[in-house]
């Protein structure tokens, strides 16, 4: 398949927010997109089941809001990609804050008309600067893998920091249910030799380091590419994201 040509004037963008009670964060997260979107972009925020006041905030702030019950952070993209209306999906979770050119950064790459996907920059946060530097430590790391695959002409497509083209997305099969959701996305795309896509580090998004501070940073990474290789399910969805 090739990749569909896209003016810039088309490039109207849905962007995909899952969120399983999300309260503390999802208002930054929307209020940070805000000022960027245009009068046809949307906003998606996928309810997986929230049981305190994130469907209520979302809709308050002027979000289109869907749920999905089935649990796990790719069934709730999956359905934000269905019930979009647009050509190009973004994808950012809720815990995140975006720059403020990010939109404008992604619709510039997908401008081109060989780029299909293109992936941001993700960065922790933390109120302590030494485990700020500590939890970055990964996204050295992390980066460093992401440079190098793209410059083997391999693009990782970061499962919360991405834009991709929707008939593209449809193409590679959507987001598995298993952990690791963007490593198997990304081979899908990998496997289809006429699909080209981009790494945009200006595509910036500050994201909570809450999940280091809760199960251990080093514990994190090793259960996330343990459990990623052996395709382990996300029904525990917190471990998933």
């Amino acid at each position: 398949m090739s990749p569909e040509t896209l003016q810039a004037k088309d490039l109207n963008i849905s962007i995909v927010i899952p969120a399983l009670n999300e309260e503390n964060y999802i208002a930054n997260c929307i209020n940070s997109l805000q000022g960027q979107i245009g009068p046809q972009d949307e906003l998606i925020v996928v309810d997986n089941g929230s049981t305190d006041k994130t469907a209520r905030i979302a809709k308050e702030l002027g979000c289109t809001v869907v749920s999905e019950q089935k649990r796990g952070v790719s069934h709730a993209r999956n359905r934000g990609a269905e019930v979009s209306s647009n050509p190009v999906l973004g994808f950012i979770d809720a815990d995140g804050v975006v720059h403020n050119n990010w939109l404008q950064e992604a619709k510039r790459s997908l401008a081109d008309p060989r780029v299909s996907a293109v992936s941001g920059l993700n960065i922790f946060n933390h109120d302590s600067r030494l485990k700020e530097i500590w939890y970055n430590g990964y996204t050295v790391f992390a980066y460093a893998y992401v440079l190098i695959l793209q410059a083997c002409s391999k693009t990782f497509l970061v499962s919360n920091n991405l834009a991709i083209k929707k008939d593209v997305f449809d193409d590679i099969d959507r987001w598995k249910p298993i952990i690791g959701e963007d490593y198997w996305l990304s081979k899908e795309f990998w496997k289809r030799d006429t699909l080209h896509g981009a790494v945009n580090l200006r595509m910036r998004i500050d994201y909570s380091s809450r999940r280091f501070d809760q199960q251990g940073y080093l514990r994190t990474i090793s259960n996330w590419i343990t459990q990623t290789l052996r395709r382990t399910s996300q029904e525990k969805y917190r471990q998933s994201r």
